[in-house]
């Protein structure tokens, strides 16, 4: 039997972007699957008939995968690399390594991955399952509340067709995580220096970004995209539910100033420091998506930061993890 239990998928990162490599990664997640897509092509013609339909084409094929489920401090650079930034090692001399995740201005510098996807129980020739090469990242979101651990959710795509196997490949072996959580994350919210000031107001926030990539359909002789492009700017929001104690945040939204968010769990001790996650953000509040509201009879605001280039930090946003691994696959 197909089983929900028994659904799994793993992976590798690429070396170049479309070229099959064998899984070294198994992919941990709490929802996960695959999105297939094909267009019939269906001419209709005049028959004098009111059968509108004789003839049926295979046209043109669309992939992608969705995961999600709660953000571990080895996992999460692994879909940094897909959804940010290619980072091959951490930096570091001792057991805590630092992954520092800064997008590229004027590169599309991301990871992509060969991917299989399918049921674990009596996998074989007659319910395959699927791998998809030249798999990226179009959007991740990271949600952080305190009464759970960070969660993730990716959303993939690849120009690639889907192959059908009758067996996983590779010989990924489990690995054991640590969760971010919520009860040990801060916020920190600031005009000029990131960092400075705590704000102990914020509720929850949310993180998404989106790549905007594209698939290039050219007349190549198959019915899969010849490429995945990138044509116009990556685009971020922050979500953020603030219990409302003073005007800070909403006199700044007014007068447009620029807000400088840091987002930090901190957890146990490694090495010379700690297991972190920091999310820097840089923009400003959006004036048409502030709300006032209620959450469980305690007067809230609802604001949400978009993108602004900072000049110092030279970027819009970065992700920085601090965990043991000193790779990444």
């Amino acid at each position: 039997m197909a089983l929900k239990t028994l659904l799994t998928a793993r992976a590798a990162l690429e070396t170049a972007r479309g070229t099959a490599i064998t899984p070294t990664r198994l992919i941990y997640a709490d929802e996960m699957a695959h999105d297939q897509k094909l267009a019939i092509q269906r001419p209709s013609e005049r028959r004098a008939s009111y059968f509108g339909n004789f003839r049926s084409y295979a046209g043109i094929e669309r992939n992608g995968f969705r995961f999600g489920g709660d953000a571990t401090y080895t996992d999460l650079i692994w879909w940094a690399n897909l959804h940010i930034k290619a980072v091959a090692a951490g930096t570091g001399a001792g057991g805590d390594k630092t992954w520092t995740f800064v997008p590229t201005a004027g590169a599309d510098d991301l990871k992509s991955a060969s991917l299989q996807f399918g049921y674990a129980d009596a996998i074989g020739a007659t319910r395959p399952a699927w791998e998809v090469d030249g798999v990226l990242g179009e959007e991740l979101t990271l949600t952080i509340t305190k009464s759970a651990p960070w969660s993730f959710r990716s959303q993939l795509m690849s120009a690639e067709g889907a192959t059908q196997i009758s067996a996983f490949t590779g010989t990924p072996a489990d690995r054991t995580l640590m969760s971010i959580l919520g009860t040990t994350t801060q916020t920190y919210i600031d005009p000029t220096t990131i960092g400075t000031t705590v704000d102990n107001d914020v509720l929850d926030s949310e993180f998404t970004l989106t790549n905007g990539f594209v698939h290039l359909d050219t007349l190549n002789a198959t019915n899969v995209a010849a490429e995945i492009l990138r044509p116009a700017a990556r685009d971020w929001k922050l979500a953020i539910t603030r219990y409302y104690r003073n005007d800070t945040e909403l006199d700044a939204m007014l007068a447009a100033t620029v807000r400088k968010v840091r987002i930090k769990a901190t957890g146990p001790v490694l090495g010379g420091s700690f297991y972190s996650a920091t999310l820097d953000l840089y923009g400003v509040w959006d004036g048409e998506q502030y709300e006032k509201t209620e959450v469980d009879g305690l007067g809230v605001e609802k604001f949400v930061l978009v993108p602004q280039y900072d000049s110092t930090a030279t970027t819009d946003f970065s992700l920085i993890v601090v965990n043991a691994d000193a790779a990444v696959s």
